[in-house]
């Protein structure tokens, strides 16, 4: 059984829908036991971590818990929380840090990234896959690359950067991208491979010794899962479901699929970088290129294939349906970029847009009460 977690980075704004900084110190538990709350490297973001999660439906009700938890937070100091990859107007130079003998970490990757760490204020989401102890996590990972641009894709929601529409999708990896170490994964021949990467990265003084890599896929130095960091993060719930659950049936598919030997070859990375261009650029009307056929098929094409491959690792009908319904609702509607752009086109002042953005995550209790198709 593979089992789930997400982090999400959240954005503290003023009743103006400004970024502001936070009085928050360090990690703390959520009430319930569904995760805990941590600080970043700016202020003005907070982080949520789930606990481990079963199912889909248990990982999506734990998020919308620590939502309303960080959202409770930031109204006890009278602000709000805000979800998307970026902030839309938003300019780093003006952004409070945690610096200074406090806060060791931060304080050494400024000094050593500067400018690049300053203006990084972007708001990720994270996908936690946990393995049985005898599954092929490295041979898993190097063909779960090929998806990386598709769930970018769906999740896409960073377009406007420092008030400008910067005519990408995801505007968040221009700023990562601009790290070292960042980027599609390689190819790596096994996780011994791997591990000793990381560890040579650590004794040359690349990395510190408790870090790993920052990689749009990483196998994770501490927690052994395999962590899915490509993704903008998106408002909606279901959209988020919808991403896990498309990343897990793809992780169980190459389960099976390297268990009998159907596994085709992993991409290079060159060739998953430019579907992931696409991805930034068009978003969820980008043409993709399948490298197994060097075809170009547009979006219907592509996600209709890759459902058709995973679909069967549905538990039972109504999950398949559930889930079938939310991604041709999400072919039907775009990226929330889409929604954003159409929002700002006619809100020059950005007031109007900015309070619509905070309110699309509002509804979570909602979504939440009509999911029992979800599992």
């Amino acid at each position: 059984m593979i089992t789930l977690g997400l982090e999400e980075e959240v954005q503290v704004v003023d009743a103006r829908g400004q970024l502001v900084p936070h009085d928050f110190t360090g990690e703390m538990a959520a009430h319930g036991g569904d995760g805990a709350m941590d600080r970043e490297i700016h202020r003005c973001v907070i982080e949520l971590k789930t606990r481990i999660c079963h199912s889909v439906p248990d990982l999506v009700a734990a998020l919308a818990t620590l939502r309303g938890q960080a959202r409770h937070r930031a109204a006890l100091q009278g602000q709000q929380i805000l979800i998307a990859g970026v902030h839309p107007t938003a300019r780093w130079q003006d952004q409070a840090m945690h610096l200074g003998p406090a806060f060791p970490h931060y304080t050494a990757l400024v000094d050593e990234y500067q400018d690049i760490a300053r203006s990084a204020f972007s708001f990720g989401m994270h996908l936690h896959l946990g393995f049985e102890p005898d599954a092929p996590r490295m041979a898993i990972m190097n063909r779960l690359r090929h998806v990386l641009p598709e769930a970018l894709a769906l999740s896409a929601s960073s377009p406007f950067f420092e008030g400008r529409d910067t005519g990408l999708q995801s505007w968040r990896h221009s700023l990562l991208d601009r790290y070292p170490r960042m980027g599609t994964p390689d190819v790596w021949a096994s996780e011994d491979d791997y591990t000793a990467h990381v560890q040579r990265l650590r004794r040359t003084g690349c990395i510190g010794p408790e870090q790993g890599l920052w990689q749009d896929l990483r196998l994770h130095h501490r927690y052994g899962t395999l962590e899915v960091r490509i993704m903008d993060t998106h408002p909606d719930l279901a959209r988020i479901g919808l991403i896990a659950t498309l990343l897990k049936w793809e992780a169980e598919t190459l389960q099976i699929e390297l268990r009998h030997g159907r596994a085709g070859p992993p991409w290079e990375r060159a060739c998953i970088d430019e579907n992931k261009w696409r991805a930034r650029r068009h978003g969820m009307a980008a043409r993709w290129i399948d490298w197994d056929r060097d075809e170009v098929i547009d979006t219907p094409t592509r996600f209709e294939r890759w459902w058709s491959r995973i679909a069967p690792r549905a538990a039972h009908a109504a999950e398949r349906h559930y889930w079938e319904r939310e991604l041709a609702d999400a072919l039907a509607k775009g990226s929330f970029a889409d929604r954003v752009r159409q929002r700002a086109e006619h809100d020059a002042r950005w007031s109007s847009t900015l309070a619509w953005m905070i309110a699309q995550g509002e509804d979570d209790e909602m979504l939440l009460a009509r999911a029992e198709g979800w599992s």
